[in-house]
């Protein structure tokens, strides 16, 4: 026989401007059955994942063990075998499936949207009865499930302090992957979404003598957070909100009747109101910290405004929204050697660190795969690293790594790490 078109179509869906899946327009998968290939059982490396392996049911990134699941298919017996134990009342060859410790998402609903600028919405979140959602700081960020093939991380605005709700801004972008554009279109109050807990990449030194907050456009969003948090605990702080046009500006309202509305100063291009960054963070005393989020260009002049007024590399804090440009890095072949077992692996040049790891069965978490999410930090105990992240500091470089990006700084290079 040959393939029945008919069953086939899901080989190749598409989104439709109407928000619904189809068949492609333009199949790109289609192929025919390959009826001479010669295949052998011990040539196989076939995966199973029976229900002790499988995921957990929630619509969030679940890391399938592969090397778990080639063992499992080696295991396998026969249905006569299968049926045979069943009528001796054996069970050991029986899968249980179990969902043990929380679940990794949050259902809630949109309680609140706000459309601030033309552009950019103001989203909140409450849980569906009523109760206290998780605990969270400033600086962390949501994983928001805006549909299943979109999972999007957006900077938590509110105050801490609040646990009836959580609250983000949210740039529509219309030449970016999709994610925001979407969710400015289904995201109505009322609607029900899953989402993560919070996660921080982004800490706050609560104990600064004083604080710079630097916010470029929608990376307003985290500055906000630390904002309250600052305040709560009658720390000193400046915020310094730029953008290109005030009319562009999301969280002028909120922000004009925060309880701290007094420590913030607006800088709008077309108002002529730039900021003078070389100024606002001259003279650096020991114990203040500056932090900026916004575009790539903003962030770098305050970064370097900062260096320039004598603020340390460790007081100098920065979050990426997206991939700053990279230099030309020409990747060699490494090794990684894991301290506490020994065990040594090959990193081709063609595949990083984690997924190295990945592929031998280790555990790696996984999520922007960019080196801006901190998610696959690790600690190393020795070797010469090309670091290619955007999340450490020169201090943290000197003893951690990002294991989706960086590497050896030299061909056949070692690295060990506290794995």
């Amino acid at each position: 026989g040959e393939l029945n078109p008919i069953k086939k179509w899901w080989w190749d869906i598409e989104l439709y401007e109407d928000g619904g899946y189809k068949p492609a327009r333009k199949p790109v998968n289609a192929r025919g059955l390959q009826k001479d290939l010669d295949l052998k059982y011990e040539d196989q490396t076939m995966a199973v994942y029976p229900a002790n392996l499988a995921p957990h049911p929630y619509p969030y990134p679940f890391h399938m063990d592969r090397e778990a699941g080639i063992e499992a298919y080696q295991a396998m017996i026969t249905a006569e075998e299968y049926k045979l134990k069943l009528d001796r009342g054996e069970t050991d060859h029986l899968h249980i499936y179990s969902s043990d410790g929380d679940a990794p998402v949050v259902r809630v609903q949109v309680s609140k949207v706000e459309k601030m600028t033309q552009d950019i919405t103001k989203y909140e979140f409450q849980t569906l009865d009523g109760s206290l959602l998780p605990e969270w700081s400033a600086g962390a960020h949501l994983d928001i499930v805006v549909a299943p093939e979109f999972l999007r991380q957006y900077s938590m605005s509110g105050d801490p302090a609040d646990r009836s709700k959580y609250q983000i801004g949210v740039l529509r972008e219309d030449a970016g992957r999709g994610g925001s554009k979407m969710m400015h279109r289904i995201f109505v109050e009322g609607r029900k979404v899953f989402i993560s807990k919070p996660i921080n990449h982004f800490d706050l030194v609560e104990d600064a003598t004083k604080t710079f907050l630097m916010g470029g456009g929608i990376g307003i969003t985290p500055m906000i957070a630390f904002a309250h948090r600052l305040h709560a605990l009658g720390r000193d702080f400046d915020m310094h909100y730029s953008a290109s046009r005030k009319e562009g500006a999301g969280y002028l309202n909120d922000l004009a009747t925060v309880p701290w509305a007094d420590k913030v100063q607006y800088h709008f291009s077309d108002q002529g109101t730039r900021a003078d960054l070389a100024n606002i963070l001259s003279g650096y005393q020991n114990g203040w910290h500056v932090y900026t989020c916004g575009p790539e260009r903003y962030m770098d002049s305050v970064i370097a405004a900062a260096e320039a007024g004598g603020f340390p590399d460790e007081a100098r804090h920065l979050e990426y929204f997206s991939v700053p440009e990279q230099p030309d890095y020409v990747n060699q072949d490494f090794k990684i050697r894991l301290a506490k077992s020994g065990w040594e692996f090959d990193v081709p040049a063609d595949k990083t660190a984690a997924d190295v790891l990945i592929d031998a069965g280790y555990t790696i978490d996984l999520k922007c795969s960019d080196g801006i999410c901190g998610v696959c930090k690790c600690g190393v105990v020795s070797g010469d690293i090309e670091h290619r992240d955007f999340v450490l500091s020169k201090k943290q470089r000197e003893t951690q790594v990002i294991l989706c990006q960086s590497r050896a700084a030299e061909k056949d290079g070692v690295i060990e790490i506290d794995l």
